[in-house]
């Protein structure tokens, strides 16, 4: 069991428990120092306790031999100040663990799981770079200047991990590169937090694994995200086309209705209408003060997109159709028990 103390750790961590929350979750039959010791290799349990410990735990029993193969390393996260360190582990965790599986799976069908830019090295000193960037990355992904109506999906297709965790609302989202060529972003899936929201978190995140930014402080590189994410999702000349030029006066009706076609909020397309000039600073203070009086709570409304991509489990199932993997292992792979993993995702035809 030389893997067994990493394993058992996570599995905790993923869980957002302490030893003391784990030993009562075992209706105390560890107690905190004799998990303790489990590890830290001291000592090793039993298969009933271990059967006990994927029950409280919510993992299976393989999980616990295998490798651990994934480090988060220079992880970018937003909002970081208000989590907890508990919080922060258990994000980490479970990223971890759902990378190992994602990895092992691509690994297994030989893909090629490569960052499609080499990660932070697009130029960053003035707006305009912003604006240059974000058409880069837009003709990267053969996006046009059309609606991104998926941006999980269009990540994943681009070789960009995306994984949804549920967190507090303090957690927006968090970036890092793996062995310096995967591309990773981790999501808040709360339902809580208005999609829109979530969608241009996305992008910010890409900002992060894509623009360099070592030469700022940490405000200045959240704002320059910011404004890539907003570029992404809304390009200069839709916007530019939709306002018509420069506006003295800008209604709410029409703010809605870009919105509903480009899945942007209300309050990103007003700072993107600032920054390339087509409203005052006064309107935007003006159109701010309303903002969070009566628009900010709407922001769940407004836009129907989901976001969502099915990639890992479609690689799942071709796996096991192409006879690489066998049924089990997929279920495996998929955190699943066979009985469920038969009944949910495999229907041969």
């Amino acid at each position: 069991m030389i893997n067994f103390p990493d394993r058992l750790k996570n599995a905790r961590k993923m869980c957002g428990f302490s030893l003391q929350d784990l030993s009562d979750k075992l209706s105390n039959r560890m107690s905190k120092q004799e998990l303790s010791r489990f590890e830290n290799g001291e000592s090793n349990p039993d298969s009933s306790v271990l059967d006990d410990m994927c029950l409280a735990l919510n993992v299976r029993l393989d999980y616990f031999f295998r490798d651990s193969t994934v480090s988060l390393d220079d992880v970018e996260f937003r909002k970081l100040k208000k989590l907890t360190v508990k919080d922060r582990e258990k994000i980490q965790s479970i990223t971890t663990e759902h990378l190992e599986r994602y990895l092992e799976l691509e690994n297994l069908l030989g893909i090629d799981n490569s960052f499609p830019f080499t990660p932070r090295t697009i130029p960053v000193s003035s707006h305009e770079d912003i604006e240059k960037a974000a058409d880069s990355v837009r003709k990267k992904f053969g996006c046009g200047f059309d609606p991104i109506h998926n941006i999980a999906a269009l990540l994943e297709d681009n070789n960009i991990k995306v994984i949804w965790v549920d967190a507090p609302q303090a957690f927006s989202g968090m970036s890092t590169i793996i062995d310096k060529k995967i591309g990773v972003i981790v999501l808040n899936s709360s339902t809580v937090i208005p999609i829109v929201r979530k969608r241009l978190t996305a992008l910010h995140e890409l900002g992060h694994l894509v623009l360099n930014l070592e030469t700022f402080e940490e405000k200045e590189k959240e704002k320059y995200c910011n404004a890539f994410a907003a570029a992404v999702l809304l390009p200069r000349e839709k916007l530019k086309e939709a306002f018509g030029g420069w506006r003295e006066k800008v209604y709410g009706q029409e703010l809605k209705m870009i919105k509903q076609y480009f899945g942007i909020s209300l309050s990103a397309i007003m700072h993107r209408a600032f920054s390339l000039e087509l409203i005052s600073a006064s309107h935007l203070k003006y159109f701010s003060i309303r903002y969070n009086q009566y628009y900010r709570k709407q922001e769940n409304l407004g836009y129907s997109g989901s976001e969502k991509s099915d990639r890992f489990l479609q690689l799942i199932i071709r796996a096991i159709a192409q006879g690489i993997i066998s049924t089990s292992k997929g279920a495996a792979l998929c955190n699943q028990s066979l009985s469920d993993f038969r009944s949910t995702l495999l229907d041969a035809s």
